[in-house]
Order: structure tokens, then C-alpha cells, then sequence
């Protein structure tokens, strides 16, 4: 595949599909994948799967026959950043001038808008293995990219394997997913900024001690804006029932990667809410950066509460009041 699909089109388990280069679903289109189908990514070409604005990709599998996304690399020679992943762009709200932006990564797709009831399909029981590319320097294709994703967008039982860049990553929207895995990623696990205001439940995050990424890698790292601005609306994620297992759970200090940083890094004006949570096994566990970012915690905008962090390195941390 490495033209735009134009029409509606449905791929089947009883064939492979191989993404050359940046192939978008269109408007007023939709992609439909049948369970146990394996669509792979082509590596010379960077291959992307691209839902635009108004397209709408339904990929649902099931538990025992699950829709597979992977390299296009013999078995044995796969490795992070072999493709690019799947970007999906809504029409939900976003915080960025204007209401909306290209997404990152080299691909000149626009989302953004202002229907927070933006419909883009459904995803579920679904694996994506060894995508996440580095198109330039701080211009990366993420795993799983949603990007103004609205609210009747179905997201649940997704698991993003060593992605070269950011496992899940969300620019604005209001999206709800739950049931995620982010397995041996490289940079953060869930990266959320540009006003998400979506929730994340029943999350897992599970890591390879020697693999991280020299931008500081992290469980959670959440930004209003790339500026920290007051820029509404704010990012405010509510992440709930989240498990972030780093590479101290699995390893000692002396196996780990020195580019690992915290479990939770929460920057630049967001008003992130964590609750019921589980973060163990980074140097740092948590760290609210900034002045704007701490007053959020002082007014209980920023919260995190009934959560464990443990078995971090970094013990010279400010505590948090206790309803913080």
C-alpha cells in the first residue's frame, strides 16, 4: 500500500499488507481491518498509517486473534524505529493557535478543530511492534499518535512494543482509552500535551533497563504547550489505575541506562489528575516542574492521590502536601 486509500476498503486476515511511505486515509473514509490481520511497515520508506481529519479507521480484533501492526524486517532483525506507527487526526479541541496544527514527525496532516465529539472509529486488541521513527531531530513519529482525537473515538486493549519514540502520545482531544500497554519503549510512555483532556484507565507500562533516549526518558510527561503558556484548554488528563513498572523493577542500578529520568514528569502548566496508581523503579518518582506547574498543585488542580511511587534512587525530592 503506498497510495492514499480514497474509498472505503476493508484488509483481511487472508492477506499481508505492507505501508510504504505515508499512506492517509482520506475524508469521508473508512478503513475497516478484520481481526487476525498482520499489516506490516515498510523500513526504507519510513511507512506510516495516517487517518485524516474525517477519515475513520475501525481495527478491532480480539483477544485470541488480535490485528498485529509490525516491522516489515525479518523476525530476529526487528528493532525499534523500523516504521513509523499509526497517527490518528480528529476534529476535537486543542490548545494550539488557531485551534489546530500539523502533527510532528514530517507528516503534513492537519488536526484539530472544535467538535469534541469527533468520531475517528475504533481501535481495540491491537498490537503495534517497532514503529516510532525519527523523522528529524525533535520531529518524531510516535507509536500510536492522537492528535485532536475525540470523544466517541473508541480506544481499549492496545499495546504499543518497542516504539523508537514515545509509546503513546496525545495532542489535544478528549479521547477515553483504556486496557494500554507501552512495552520496551524508548522515549516517554504516555506523553500528553496541547490541551488532552481525555481519560486513561487501566494502563501498564513495562521497560527495557538498557534501552532509553538521550531527550531523558519518562513514564508520564505531560506539557500544556511546548511553552508552558496558559493556553486553554489545559491539558487535564484524569489517568486512573495505572501501573508504571521502570527499569529499577526489573535491574539494578548499575544495568540501567543513565537516560532514564522519573516515573512522572508533569511540566510546563499542566493540571494533570493521577489517582489509584503505581509507579516504581526510576531514578526520580515524581517531579512537578515549574512555578505554574506547583501552583496548580497548591490549588488542587494538580492532583495525584490514593498512588504508590517506589523503589526510585533520587530520594531528595520536596514532599507533596497530603492532599496534594
Amino acid at each position: 500500500v503506498d497510495q492514499p486509500i480514497s474509498a472505503n476498503t476493508e484488509w483481511t486476515a487472508d492477506h499481508r499488507y505492507l505501508i510504504k511511505g505515508f499512506v492517509e486515509v482520506e475524508q469521508g473514509v473508512t478503513l475497516t481491518i478484520a481481526p487476525g490481520t498482520v499489516i506490516f511497515g515498510d523500513k526504507n520508506t519510513k511507512g506510516t498509517l495516517i487517518i485524516n481529519r474525517g477519515g475513520k479507521i475501525n481495527a478491532v480484533g480480539t483477544a485470541s486473534n488480535p490485528i498485529i501492526f509490525t516491522s516489515a524486517e525479518p523476525v530476529g532483525q526487528r528493532a525499534p524505529g523500523d516504521w513509523g506507527g499509526i497517527i490518528i487526526c480528529g476534529r476535537s479541541n486543542t490548545n494550539l493557535p488557531g485551534g489546530s496544527g500539523v502533527v510532528e514527525g514530517g507528516v503534513e496532516a492537519v488536526f484539530g478543530g472544535t467538535d469534541n465529539a469527533d468520531d475517528s472509529g475504533r481501535l481495540s486488541y491491537l498490537r503495534i511492534e517497532f514503529p516510532g521513527v525519527a523523522f528529524q531531530v525533535n520531529n518524531e513519529i510516535n507509536g500510536l499518535t492522537l492528535a485532536g482525537v475525540g470523544s466517541t473515538t473508541q480506544l481499549d486493549h492496545i499495546q504499543v512494543s518497542y516504539s523508537g519514540d514515545d509509546s503513546f502520545e496525545f495532542f489535544g482531544g478528549n479521547v477515553n482509552a483504556k486496557n494500554l500497554i507501552a512495552y520496551g519503549g524508548l522515549d516517554d510512555d504516555f506523553d500528553m500535551d496541547n490541551g488532552f483532556s481525555g481519560k486513561l484507565q487501566f494502563g501498564l507500562v513495562l521497560r527495557d533497563p538498557t534501552q532509553a533516549d538521550v531527550s531523558g526518558s519518562n513514564g508520564l510527561e505531560h506539557d500544556n504547550d511546548a511553552s508552558g503558556t496558559a493556553a486553554t484548554p489545559y491539558t487535564w488528563p484524569i489517568v486512573s489505575n495505572l501501573t508504571v513498572l521502570g527499569p529499577l523493577a526489573t535491574t539494578n542500578a548499575a544495568s540501567m541506562n543513565t537516560n532514564y529520568k522519573r516515573a512522572a514528569h508533569l511540566r510546563r502548566n499542566t493540571h494533570t489528575n493521577v489517582f489509584n496508581s503505581v509507579f516504581a523503579g526510576y531514578p526520580t518518582g515524581l517531579l512537578i516542574d515549574g512555578a505554574t506547574t506547583e501552583t496548580n498543585a497548591t490549588n488542587n488542580d494538580l492532583r495525584i492521590r490514593n498512588s504508590v511511587l517506589a523503589g526510585m534512587t533520587d530520594l531528595n525530592v520536596r514532599p507533596l502536601r497530603r492532599d496534594a
